[in-house]
């Protein structure tokens, strides 16, 4: 038995009989049995109880989901009003061997956590849904450093993720899953696709304390990759050289260091190297290839080169937002033309098809310019 509040609301929402029984019934086949409930029994705005579902022939571990949170229609943005989203309950997965004490907080965190986050929309009369996300600032225990939550689809199947309720209304279920705070400043950054695409396949809907982030602190230092663009050459099998997949960063690279962005202990490192590079005698891809690792970094700028990159190399920046990514595809939409540029034969990459040399980096540049003087308000 676990008590949240003192105090018992007269206005709590409450699901009908009928409500619950849908809810519980849902449960039941799509997550599974629940032979215990932690009882909401001094509730206030809403009423959360927290059904246990223990580990089984199919699953390896232990699953808490709500059960109240969806008597409550959250407040939405008018455009979404009518997607069926007004109401929510949570789901959270656990070690098998989870052993919950109510006299040991250690232990019933997940419980606490899901309660807080279950008020969030009922007390700042918000919502919550697929990709939102909560920073809690600090530790759920002492055990661990997470953090934060990321909301996402159940994993226990697309049928598990919606119930009807008796009058057609729709429930959405969510599943919570921990952060980082490392791994929340990245989301927030870039957006939780970006985010998903760091975890790939390693992404465990059970909670591990111990689990390592995906995300480091070098991760905020990098611009751009050369293997990630090189790789879809030998992955779509497109007849173009590997090094094509540098030819974007390096016109970036080139056009920082002709205007001077560079960090001065870069220069004084490779200053031959980029003697040669101005000179047009070293091929740039080779130098970031060879010395850089493929890897075009922020530590390579000089603060005025960090803050522009932040600004414009991002490619996951809003839709009419400057994007230098965004702006190499239009230099090849530019040069190949419509038909060209959507041919089979480029597999969507056209823009690893543009010629590498000087005619680029001139149409390239014009755009890097005219956004650089947009940074500086100045056009």
């Amino acid at each position: 038995m676990n008590e949240f509040n003192s105090n018992f609301d007269p206005n709590t929402a409450v699901y009908t009989s009928e409500q619950t029984e849908a809810i519980e019934e849902h449960i039941t086949e799509h997550i599974g049995d629940f032979p215990k409930v932690f009882r909401d029994n001094s509730p206030k705005d809403v009423k959360i109880d927290i059904a246990v579902i223990p580990p089984d022939d199919d699953r390896y571990f232990l699953t808490l989901v709500t059960i109240g949170l969806g008597a409550y229609r959250m407040k939405l943005p008018k455009e979404l009003r009518k997607q069926g989203l007004a109401r929510a309950e949570l789901v959270l997965c656990l070690p098998a061997n989870w052993d919950f004490d109510t006299e040991n907080p250690k232990t019933m965190w997940p419980v606490e956590l899901l309660n807080r986050i279950a008020h969030l929309p009922v007390r700042h009369r918000s919502w919550i849904g697929w990709g939102h996300s909560v920073d809690y600032s600090k530790p759920f225990t002492e055990e661990t450093d997470l953090s934060a939550v990321l909301l996402l689809s159940p994993s226990f199947g697309k049928e598990s993720s919606v119930c009807s309720l008796p009058d057609g209304e729709k429930v959405n279920f969510y599943q919570v899953i921990p952060l980082y705070d490392i791994e929340m400043r990245y989301k927030i950054d870039h957006g939780t696709d970006a985010l998903l695409d760091r975890f790939g396949e390693e992404l465990d809907p059970v909670v591990d304390l111990d689990r390592r982030p995906v995300v480091d602190a070098s991760t905020f230092e990098l611009i751009d990759r050369v293997e990630d663009h090189s790789s879809k050459i030998e992955d779509k099998q497109l007849d173009i050289s590997e090094i094509n997949g540098a030819n974007h960063i390096a016109m970036f690279l080139r056009w920082c260091i002709e205007r001077d962005l560079i960090d001065d202990e870069f220069k004084d490192f490779f200053a031959d190297e980029l003697e040669s590079i101005r000179r047009g005698e070293l091929d740039i891809r080779k130098f970031l290839l060879n010395s850089l690792s493929g890897e075009l970094t922020k530590e390579i700028l000089n603060d005025e080169g960090k803050a522009f990159a932040s600004f414009y190399y991002d490619f996951y920046a809003e839709p009419d937002s400057p994007c230098y990514p965004e702006d190499v595809d239009r230099v090849a939409l530019e040069y190949f033309g419509r038909e060209k540029y959507e041919c089979e034969e480029f597999a969507d990459e056209a823009y690893l098809f543009l010629p590498y040399g000087d005619d680029y980096y001139a149409r390239i540049s014009r755009y890097i310019s005219r956004n650089h003087r947009i940074f500086y308000g100045l056009d």
